[in-house]
């Protein structure tokens, strides 16, 4: 008994000299460098004696990389010495390991659980991409790896963690429940930049150039902690419709009433986002409801409402004194639009730069980015704008048509899924909510960069990943069922 009583003892005052400590080197580094770099390093102590707990714990280090994904681009911002793709390299290895650990202590890891149509499709899609290392266009293995890793890379790394790892209903609750509080931390920083203004970080970020798309004729478009007001607008899109359906099928009340909450709230962030495109992604998911739902009533009530919100924004001029309805409404008639002019003539210069190039410029060489490697190229003086527009420049038709060929082949076999093999009801429309969502976002990466971006990419692939697990949890709930159905027989 001493023994223990003195174990205890001794962790607390580790735990005591870990925050003096932290407390100590915050101060320091605060005084006579910066602040926000002295709570960083202050810090360091503090995750290393987290990591103890977490690296034995997969789900926990899958969970730390999900935060750390939200606010990566944003610290960028704060601390120039930060490369935020480099930081969560380190952190989708510092998964591996830990899932290795896991296994080699437990055995418990199913690879079977691999044995899925999302994985081989990833693999397939990250397969024509390694390929692409052979392309002719290709400059340098650099830009590959850059490039390669959003656009397949961490595609593939997320569904292979997410499928591994998660194994029970309750941890993707408890990843959705971590997903609505980093989206009100979002919103709260864009009401921040609303109404208290840009910090100085912020304000230098729009003087180096931000300005030109941010502060513009109809007003400022805010982007919270993300890297534009279009990822931040898009992010935003994805919550409200995805939180909006998880509250028509959750039982708790008081849950329900705050994902309608923060479905609202995140709502409310997308129209300060001022980005159009970001229109398709509730507009979208709610039609994936509409036709997933299997409810007359849904059905019905969900139609009237996607009418009603197209006749509202394409054949009425209601809202127009509020510049962020106005400038929504341009995405139902974008003809007039200066911007979408500017992008379907760019469109038309890339066209004629494509011919041919049937395997594209190389990964990392579409638009602004090959100015690094090849300044002089006439594909970096256009700008792709487009997600699929830049997989189209960049792995040309062929991989343009295999990267839409996957995705399309997940969606549909995620939408047999949901039909035909979920009994459980809530189960169903939490998984309604992912389709939506992640429907929506791959829809609206016509328009913009979305698709691979921070913090977005990692909830999309996340909540694909879900979808094919739904198999597991709605097994996992009937099974849960059956137990207690016997035991109270007893």
């Amino acid at each position: 008994m001493l023994d223990i009583d003195a174990n205890k003892y001794f962790n607390k005052i580790i735990q005591a000299l870990i925050l003096i400590l932290a407390t100590i080197i915050i101060l320091y580094v605060s005084i006579n460098f910066n602040w926000i770099l002295g709570i960083g390093v202050g810090l360091l102590p503090i995750l290393l004696f987290a990591s103890l707990y977490i690296i034995p714990n997969p789900y926990w280090a899958l969970i730390s990389v999900f935060i750390l994904n939200y606010y990566i681009m944003g610290s960028t911002r704060y601390l120039d010495i930060i490369s935020g793709g480099g930081v969560m390299d380190i952190s989708l290895i510092y998964v591996l390991v830990s899932l290795i650990f896991y296994n080699f202590k437990t055995r418990l890891i199913d690879l079977k659980k691999l044995n899925t149509p999302i994985f081989y499709g990833v693999l397939l899609w990250f397969i024509y991409c390694l390929l692409e290392l052979f392309n002719p266009e290709t400059v340098t293995i650099k830009s590959w790896f850059t490039g390669a890793r959003g656009v397949s890379i961490y595609f593939l790394l997320i569904v292979i963690f997410t499928l591994l790892i998660c194994n029970k209903y309750k941890q993707m609750k408890t990843i959705i429940l971590i997903w609505s509080i980093l989206t009100l931390t979002a919103v709260a920083k864009c009401l921040m930049q609303k109404y208290f203004g840009f910090d100085s970080a912020e304000t230098r970020w729009l003087y180096e150039g931000g300005d030109k798309t941010h502060i513009i004729s109809s007003g400022i478009r805010y982007f919270s902690f993300y890297t534009d007001a279009a990822n931040f607008g898009a992010g935003m899109g994805f919550s409200f419709i995805s939180f909006f359906i998880f509250t028509i099928g959750e039982k708790n009340k008081k849950l329900k009433f705050y994902y309608l909450l923060v479905a609202s709230l995140a709502f409310y962030g997308m129209m300060l986002s001022g980005t159009r495109a970001a229109i398709a992604v509730p507009f979208i998911g709610l039609a994936s409801y509409v036709v997933l739902s299997k409810n007359i009533k849904s059905i019905i009530i969900g139609s009237i409402i996607l009418v009603s919100i197209f006749i509202f924004f394409k054949y009425t001029e209601k809202g127009n004194s509020y510049s962020e309805i106005r400038r929504m409404r341009t995405a139902f008639d974008p003809k007039g639009d200066a911007s979408y002019l500017i992008r379907k003539a760019n469109q038309t210069k890339l066209v004629n730069l494509m011919d041919n190039k049937y395997f594209g410029y190389g990964i990392g060489m579409g638009g602004g980015k090959a100015k690094q490697y090849d300044s002089n190229s006439a594909i970096a003086q256009i700008p792709t704008d487009s997600w699929f527009v830049m997989i189209w420049v960049e792995t040309g038709l062929i991989g343009l048509i295999i990267n839409i060929g996957v995705l399309l082949f997940i969606f549909l076999y995620a939408a047999y899924i949901i039909t035909f093999k979920i009994r459980d009801k809530e189960l169903r429309i939490y998984l309604i909510g992912f389709f939506g969502g992640t429907l929506g976002m791959t829809i609206a990466s016509y328009a913009n960069e979305i698709f691979g971006q921070f913090p977005n990419g990692f909830i999309i692939y996340t909540g694909l990943s879900f979808l094919y697990l739904g198999i597991y949890f709605d097994k996992e709930i009937e099974e849960n069922k059956n137990l207690i159905s016997l035991k109270a027989n007893e």
